[in-house]
């Protein structure tokens, strides 16, 4: 989510076009970036398809590589949405399997939409500012728009990601607290059921 987020800083109100023989994606007139497939959502009969099942669009192996090392992952893991070529949007739309693509990967994703759906690209190039770790005034939002949007262990994904952001924890059984190196501090409570009740921080000036 992080990630993503910086993308959206990145690419603003810009326009996209995926050129499939030069496997590239053009941002407006000036972000070219190399592309990995992941696949595509049809919403006219509601179905994922990956890319490495999408005979009839003749795709270069090329583009392929990273979904089709998905695939593999989901083999050896035992994560059917991983293996199966075709399936219901309501089991797993293309934002949460190319999230967790990005999860496993280290990559960013975007999502092109088209008339009837949409198609789904990890970037393969993307600039440093993506992948650096957050300011601590976002850590915030990421946490929250996490907690919002998918049912996660609200304690595991904030020491996760704080502890992959470098913040140093202090965790009790009901809080957080984390210190960034810049000085500012963040602290989460919980509550009965392990769910966030509170986040407050303060920023270094």
């Amino acid at each position: 989510m992080a990630r993503q987020l910086a993308l959206g800083d990145l690419i603003g109100e810009r326009g996209w076009q995926l050129d499939l023989t030069s496997g590239t994606v053009v941002f407006g007139d000036d972000l070219r970036y190399r592309v990995q497939l992941l696949g595509t959502e049809n919403h006219d009969d509601g179905s994922w398809l990956w890319a490495w099942a999408n005979e009839a669009s003749n795709l270069r192996p090329e583009l392929l590589h990273l979904c089709g090392w998905l695939r593999e992952y989901g083999r050896h893991q035992g994560v059917a949405e991983f293996t199966e070529p075709m399936f219901a949007l309501g089991r797993a739309d293309g934002h949460r399997l190319a999230l967790l693509a990005s999860g496993l990967t280290g990559r960013c994703y975007y999502r092109g939409p088209y008339a009837g759906g949409a198609v789904f690209f990890h970037l393969e190039d993307a600039p440093p500012q993506i992948t650096a770790p957050v300011r601590p005034e976002r850590a915030l939002t990421v946490l929250g728009q996490v907690i919002q949007s998918f049912p996660v262990d609200h304690r595991i994904a904030v020491e996760s990601f704080l502890h992959q952001q470098s913040w140093r924890l202090d965790s009790a059984p009901t809080s957080v607290t984390a210190q960034h190196a810049d000085g500012s501090t963040l602290r989460v409570d919980f509550d009965t059921l392990g769910r966030i009740s509170n986040m407050s921080g303060t920023l270094s000036s």
